[in-house]
């Protein structure tokens, strides 16, 4: 580390990064200061006009974690690009402590967590995401065996129809990727 206050001065604090620009604060962070960064994100899939889109946000918006001497090199800190300011109580910076990041670090397996899509069954309620069928509802009726694709009941023309489309062609209905993540890692 470029710290010169020496490493008892040192600690994990809360940084308030600009709203979406957690990466940004993080990459300058770690580039001109040299300090260690924690910026926990995560990956899912996510039903947009396009269709089905990966999307990558903080897990913790609008705050990254950072090991540094906020003391000795806060004009620096608050300067760089995407920081805001660090959490504090009054001239108080509460320290993050270590457990808490290694334990995060753990339980997401590194800094990106990839959440899946939930397992598709009989019976779920999903929306289509792509092709003719495009946002409409349907209900899981079955799995096609290797194919990798699911049969739908749809509701179409006021009588219930039965499909088949690749997997990936449907979201399920009430996904939230947060709720996911956390019961993956828990």
């Amino acid at each position: 580390m470029n710290d010169s206050t020496g490493d008892d001065a040192i600690a994990w604090y809360c940084i308030k990064t600009q709203p979406k620009r957690e990466h940004v604060a993080a990459a300058n962070l770690r580039a001109h200061m040299g300090v260690e960064v924690f910026c926990p994100r995560i990956t899912y899939p996510k039903k947009t006009v396009r269709g089905k889109v990966k999307f990558t946000e903080a897990l913790f918006p609008g705050y990254v974690f950072s090991r540094v001497d906020v003391a000795g090199r806060y004009r620096h800190l608050i300067s760089l690009h995407g920081v805001t300011s660090v959490v504090r109580y009054g001239t108080y910076f509460p320290v993050v402590p270590t457990i808490f990041i290694d334990e995060l670090r753990a339980s997401l397996g590194g800094e990106t967590y990839r959440a899946e899509e939930p397992e598709l069954r009989p019976g779920d309620e999903v929306v289509v995401t792509e092709g003719p069928f495009k946002n409409f509802e349907a209900v899981i009726k079955g799995e096609v065996p290797a194919t990798k694709r699911v049969a739908l009941l749809l509701e179409f023309l006021g009588r219930q129809v039965e499909i088949d489309l690749p997997a990936q062609a449907v979201l399920a209905r009430n996904q939230n990727p947060k709720a996911i993540a956390a019961k993956d890692a828990g």
